[in-house]
């Protein structure tokens, strides 16, 4: 702003406030007077300030020129103001920042330039609208009348080739009419999103305007000349850019009203086109007919009597008259493929249009609730596609034929001389037959030339229609998950808060209100007169199954009695007691399922909504029925499955309360799938749906607690109680927060998923009991045979019935291996419930969270880590957690068990497959989020190094344990004494293996020790253990009663191996004694203690009966007295005694002494 247009406001100022008399003109006021109107001047001056600044921005700022700036790029510009900035414009290569904001200058001034066209455009268009309208009046008018021209009458006079040329043309001018009408239905869809979308960017480009002002107007801080070019730049670009949106505000509803006019014009030229086609399809098959007809009469032959019945010439009409039959035949398909491939390509045309549209929605509409409610209604109106079977096949025959064909045309041609030949006539029949013949294979000719190109029409337009149907079906599919996806994840109604529940009492009057109560009786009465006849059928059956109810519960009773008798008992017992109850319980759901099926195929948003929550309502009344009557009082579970009475009678409760809050939540769960677009107006199924997950995830919690856990480890039962309380927790978060559409959903799933869990526990505790009751066969079959091998003293006749065994006798290895199956079973079947909930998690790939880079340099690479990622990660994670919890054991089961593995080798194999599956876990989860080898690599070596040192010791275990795996010094079982520590080993872990001591003791001794100190192994290679006994027998002992002692007692010990034999020997004259050793050898480390113990009681009874003394130690004393008073046998004397005692003792020991001999 100008020095002089600031000083003349000062001065208007001045004036204006002395008139209005706050500034007064005296002599004595005249220097407050003075420095207040400086004081006014100075904030006029500073508010002024960035008005000038801008004026200043736009005013001076000139831009800079497109070519210079790409000459800048390329290094071959203007020099810069600086030696800097000449070095580095003379490396275009080098990724400098201020190249990049060269970069960003030049896109900016290509966008100013491309807007300001745009916004010539759309004044030129503006201006234009009128004559435009007008224009496209006139071919709106055109087309209609065109709908009603005789078309057929147009065609007359044209040929079967002109005809089939002309239906080609049409065919093309629909698909690209198709093409045409999908792009003007994107335009019209952006016209009417043309306001949220201007809104956004003129919002956007105000605040990006306000903060490169304020970056401009920083004193404190210098900007370069680049950047200051790029800001002022991109200011004038917003500035443009907020020009072209207020612009096409202006003429957003003239652009509408043009591209929906376009749009009225292309649907009626479609519809002239299809009359069209019907018109030529109609003429084409008239013109074969005459063409066939004609060709009929031409098979007509002037011959006399005698040739007219000659069977060459009757084998050669009938292959003529059924090329005919299939030319016609080939004709009409090629006309009904024709109406096919029309009505494909038309609703792929549509569905590409409505694909672009949901498209251009979702980008436009992103988070709002407008949104979710288009959504809802856009996947009602998704086409229903039913592919035609077969054409693959069809396609194969039709080529088939076509090279039949032309195998028959080559053959004609060759054979078109020798039609004749030796026949029995004279020469003028001969050439009557001949010709005559060649007549009739002219005519053959012509019409497998006739049906070649049929055949290549029908080729053709199978081949367009299965393309079609392929296009169609992959789009479809396509639509439908994205449209799934969004309304998943986006909130369908507001959140829960004071103001909802403040509107509440309201919002429930006027939704009471809304309901089409007169519609809906109307509806109801007209389909009881109606479709009256649909009860008959249901109350046939119901009525047929309620006859059968007492022969039912006699059978169940006798069932039921049967169990516990093991001659009457089988296993077959429990599945047909299930059905039975099963069919107990049929009658009310199977009326009502059939009933709601009957409304759920009628046409009609309340009849489809109705029919559904129906059959979901039998479904829900069969289930808890039969969990009802399970659970009675000497029902299937007391008296099969062995539970309490105590807990059936909690579970029944539980499960009643359950069942009957799913009634109303199944209600609204078939309203919510089969009409969503009314879910935002929904306040009362919101509340059911609110109170129902409450009061389920109460009484689902209880009913797991009361449940028996004799068969089911209590980790499986607390996973189930957080599940049962968790889940319904959190589908009310989402309900509070705004997903009730999505809550919705997954209650629907949840309550499917019950389902089939309670069937899960059913076939569970049907497959125990079958196995326990083979166990029980099996048991008393033995018995029964060792019974009959043992003397019969007692009487015959009497029924013995053995007691029922314990079901924990079940066989372990049966039991998982059906387990195992039932879990692939039902994985199954959950993935089928929940695969629509599933795909929705696709939408997580496109919430980018951060990216990998790959590689350096000009080499690098980026990829983005999604939500989707961290989510596949972390089921990578639990599912390592799962396979090391689980795998190994299962491999043993299945497959180590059955091999005949060394002592310990199951162990090693086990542990290491675990070892190997963390690891391949932690690469899979971290190559998951981005973190390849190659990045992982250096940080893997450097804290090894650091880790290596720090943790010696640690590492040291590590690979002693994992070389103790290999190589197996030591296995789990073995017997090993190592420095003074012995016993048996339990747990071979990373870090340290546990033993436990004779004394039941576990000791943990760290890996390192086993691989640098000496170990001895009593079990490694060979289980026999040497026992010596040393035992000393009396001088004056006959020596070969000695022997035989020792002999008799090694021999009569069953424990002791006869090779080698025992060995004994006499090895010294000890002080008091004979000394005698017995050396034996025992088969298993774990008898040598037993083993001594029954050796030495053997020796002391054998030494009693053959008379041998076993000597004892002797002890001398010799008596000094020196005084007397002392008595000894009698005899007492004066003198002081002295006695001094020498005590020579000797330990008899073994030589060799096992661990834990001592320890009895």
């Amino acid at each position: 702003m100008p020095y002089r247009v600031v000083k003349r406001l000062l001065t208007s100022l001045r004036r204006s406030l002395t008139v209005l008399g706050l500034l007064p003109f005296k002599p004595k006021a005249f220097v407050v007077s003075t420095v207040l109107f400086r004081l006014l001047s100075l904030v006029l001056l500073l508010s002024l300030l960035p008005m000038a600044g801008a004026e200043a921005q736009t005013g001076a700022f000139s831009l800079p020129n497109i070519g210079d700036l790409q000459k800048k790029l390329s290094g071959a510009g203007p020099e810069q103001g600086d030696s800097q900035s000449e070095s580095k414009s003379d490396k275009p290569g080098g990724n400098t920042p201020e190249r990049e904001q060269l970069e960003q200058t030049l896109a900016l001034r290509q966008e100013i330039e491309a807007n300001r066209e745009q916004i010539e455009s759309l004044n030129a268009r503006k201006q234009q609208a009128p004559m435009e309208r007008n224009r496209l009046q006139k071919q709106l008018n055109q087309a209609r009348q065109d709908r009603e021209r005789d078309w057929q009458s147009r065609y007359q006079g044209l040929s079967l080739e002109a005809l089939g040329e002309a239906l080609g043309q049409q065919l093309d001018a629909l698909e690209e009419n198709q093409q045409t009408l999908a792009k003007v239905s994107g335009e019209l869809t952006r016209a009417q999103t043309l306001p949220e979308r201007a809104q956004s960017t003129i919002s956007d480009s105000l605040a990006r305007t306000d903060d490169i002002r304020r970056r401009l107007n920083q004193e404190n801080e210098a900007l370069a000349d680049v950047e200051e070019t790029q800001l002022r730049t991109e200011l004038i670009a917003l500035e443009v850019r907020i020009e072209l949106r207020n612009q096409e505000l202006s003429v957003a509803s003239t652009l509408e009203e043009l591209a929906r006019l376009r749009k009225r014009i292309l649907e009626a030229q479609t519809q002239v086109i299809q009359a069209r086609l019907d018109a030529l399809q109609s003429m084409i098959h008239e013109r074969r007919d005459e063409s066939l007809s004609a060709e009929i009469g031409s098979d007509q032959l002037d011959l006399s009597e005698s040739l007219a019945g000659n069977p060459k010439l009757k084998a050669a009409r009938s292959a003529n008259d059924e090329l005919r039959e299939q030319l016609k035949n080939t004709a009409n398909d090629v006309s009904t493929l024709i109406r096919e491939v029309i009505d494909a390509e038309t609703l792929l045309d549509r569905t590409r249009a409505l694909s672009s549209t949901v498209n251009d929605q979702i980008q436009m509409l992103d988070g709002s609730l407008l949104l979710s409610r288009i959504l809802y209604e856009q996947q009602k109106s998704l086409p229903q596609f039913k592919a035609r079977e077969g054409l693959e096949k069809q396609i194969t025959e039709a080529r088939l034929i076509r090279f039949d064909i032309r195998q028959k045309l080559q053959e004609l041609e060759s054979q078109n001389t020798t039609l004749a030949d030796n026949l029995d006539l004279d020469e003028e029949q001969q050439q009557q037959l001949r010709n005559g013949l060649q007549r009739l294979a002219d005519n053959r000719v012509d019409l497998l030339n006739q049906l070649d190109q049929e055949l290549g029409r029908k080729l053709n337009i199978l081949v367009r229609l299965n393309l079609s149907q392929e296009q169609l079906s992959k789009l479809t599919n396509s639509l439908h998950n994205a449209i799934s996806e969004q309304t998943f994840w986006m909130p369908s109604t507001q959140p829960l808060s004071l103001t909802w529940f403040v509107a509440f009492p309201g919002q429930v009057v006027k939704q009471v209100e809304s309901v089409p109560w007169q519609r809906m009786k109307e509806n109801g009465i007209e389909i009881v007169q109606e479709k009256w006849h649909w009860l008959f059928l249901p109350i046939i059956l119901a009525s047929g199954l309620l006859l059968l109810r007492p022969r039912l519960h006699r059978q169940i009773k006798a069932l039921n009695g049967d169990i516990g008798y093991l001659r009457r008992d089988s296993q077959r017992h429990t599945p047909l007691a299930i059905f039975y109850t099963v069919i107990l319980c049929a009658p009310g759901p199977l009326l009502l399922s059939l009933l709601g099926w009957e409304l759920w195929v009628q046409s009609g948003t309340l009849s489809t909504v109705l029919g559904a929550a129906l059959v979901k309502i039998a479904l829900l009344w069969l289930v808890f029925e039969l969990c009802y009557r399970l659970l009675a009082g000497d029902g299937i579970a007391q008296r099969h499955f062995s539970w309490s009475v105590d807990s059936n009678r909690q579970l029944r409760r539980r499960l009643l309360a359950v069942g009957l809050t799913m009634v109303p939540m199944t209600l609204v769960i078939a309203f919510g799938q089969e009409w969503p677009a009314q879910l935002s107006n929904d306040r009362i199924g919101l509340v059911t749906i609110v109170a129902g997950l409450v009061v389920i995830g109460v009484m689902l919690t209880r009913a797991v607690l009361a449940y028996p856990v004799q068969n089911h480890s209590r980790t499986l039962r607390s996973g189930a109680i957080c599940l049962s309380a968790g889940i319904p927790l959190v589908l009310v978060g989402l309900i509070v927060v705004g997903y009730y559409f999505t809550s919705v959903r997954l209650s629907g799933r949840m309550i499917d998923t019950f389902y089939f869990a309670l069937l899960w526990l059913l076939v569970d505790a049907t497959a125990v009991r079958g196995l326990a009751v083979a166990a029980q066969r099996l048991a008393y079959k033995r018995a029964v045979a060792e019974r009959k091998a043992e003397p019969k003293d007692t009487v015959e006749g009497v029924e013995v019935e053995e007691p029922q065994l314990d079901l924990h006798q079940v066989n372990q290895q049966s039991l998982r291996l059906l387990r195992l199956g039932l879990l692939v079973l039902f994985g199954v079947l959950l993935y089928w419930v929940w695969a629509d909930v599933i795909n929705a998690f696709s939408y997580t790939n496109t919430i980018v969270l951060w990216e990998s880079t790959e590689g350096s340099g000009i080499n690098a690479t980026t990829s983005p880590i999604s939500l989707g990622d961290v989510m596949t990660a972390l089921a990578i994670g639990v599912g390592t957690v799962i396979l090391v919890g689980n795998l190994p054991g299962l491999l043993e089961v299945l497959l180590l068990s059955r091999l005949s593995l060394k002592q310990g080798a199951n162990y090693a194999i086990t542990t290491l497959l675990s070892y190997t599956i963390v690891v391949i876990g932690v690469i899979i989860t971290l190559g998951a989020l981005g973190l390849s080898w190659s990045k992982l690599q250096w940080l893997v070596a450097a804290l090894g190094v650091g880790l290596g040192f720090g943790l010696q010791e640690i590492f040291a275990n590590f690979i002693s344990g994992i070389i103790i795996l290999f190589e197996r010094p030591v296995r789990i079982g073995d017997v090993i004494t190592i420095g003074e520590l012995s016993g048996t080993v339990s747990r071979i872990r990373i870090r340290a293996t546990t033993i436990i001591d004779f004394d039941r003791k576990e000791i943990i001794i760290p890996n390192k020790v086993f691989v640098t100190e000496r170990l001895v192994n009593w079990s490694l290679s060979d289980t026999v253990t040497r026992a010596t006994l040393k035992v000393g027998f009396a001088y004056g002992s006959d020596l070969q009663d000695c022997h035989d002692v020792l002999a008799k007692a090694a021999a009569d010990n069953a424990r002791v191996l006869r090779d080698p034999e025992p060995l004994i020997l006499f090895m010294a004259f000890g002080a008091s004694t004979l000394d005698h050793e017995l050396r034996v050898y025992i088969g298993e480390i774990g008898d040598i203690l037993f083993a001594i113990n029954e050796l030495n009681r053997a020796i002391d009874a054998n030494a009693r009966e053959l008379g041998v003394e076993i000597a004892f130690n002797q002890l001398d004393i010799h008596l000094r007295s020196t005084a007397e008073g002392v008595s000894l046998n009698g005899v007492t004397t004066e003198a002081e005694s002295q006695s001094t005692a020498h005590y020579h003792d000797e330990q008899k020991a073994s030589s060799r002494s096992a661990p834990g001999e001592g320890d009895d």
